[in-house]
């Protein structure tokens, strides 16, 4: 398969990943209301802690005392998770329908992996913070953000490294049928 035949599905995909970073920049906590909630909703479900949503703030727990923000929303990760799976996905397809269809639903692939990546996320900082709170008092953002960039990079690797595997196996089992 020939890459010249993908790029118009690769530019595609840049031109939304632009335009949804840009369109990151505008948007407030009401914006990414399909981010935060059901990642509210999940760390609820996961530390048994209610929030309040705050107008311009975000989902407050305060038995956690944190805030879920436009900041939490994983929205990065979410576009370079879209990008990440067209990618890969774009090149095992040969006819155009597949290519096309790549698009839409790397977009949902990626905001499933986005919710359970980003709770995971909060969960895991939730937790470091509650054990490390006293011991280095002022170093809880930077703990917080290390959480942070491990765990996106970590299952961003994963994600391509088993997508990359379960399509190369579904070409060759396609090849030897």
């Amino acid at each position: 398969m020939q890459t010249s035949k993908n790029v118009p599905y690769y530019l595609t995909a840049v031109g939304l990943f632009i335009l949804l970073k840009f369109a990151f920049t505008l948007a407030d906590n009401e914006d990414l209301f399909f981010l935060l909630k059901p990642t509210d909703i999940l760390v609820g479900l996961l530390t048994g802690s209610r929030s309040v949503y705050l107008q311009d703030s975000g989902y407050f727990h305060e038995q956690l005392n944190i805030l879920i923000d436009k900041s939490c929303s994983g929205f990065n990760f979410w576009a370079l998770c879209f990008l990440l799976f067209t990618y890969l996905t774009v090149r095992h397809f040969d006819k155009t329908t597949g290519k096309i269809l790549t698009i839409p639903t790397s977009l949902i692939g990626a905001y499933l992996l986005t919710l359970f990546v980003n709770t995971s996320r909060i969960f895991v900082s939730i937790i470091v913070q509650g054990q490390t709170n006293n011991i280095l008092l002022n170093r809880q953002p930077i703990i917080h953000e290390a959480i942070g960039i491990i765990t996106y990079l970590s299952f961003l690797i994963l994600a391509y490294l088993l997508i990359d595997y379960l399509l190369k196996n579904r070409r060759q089992n396609e090849k030897s049928a």
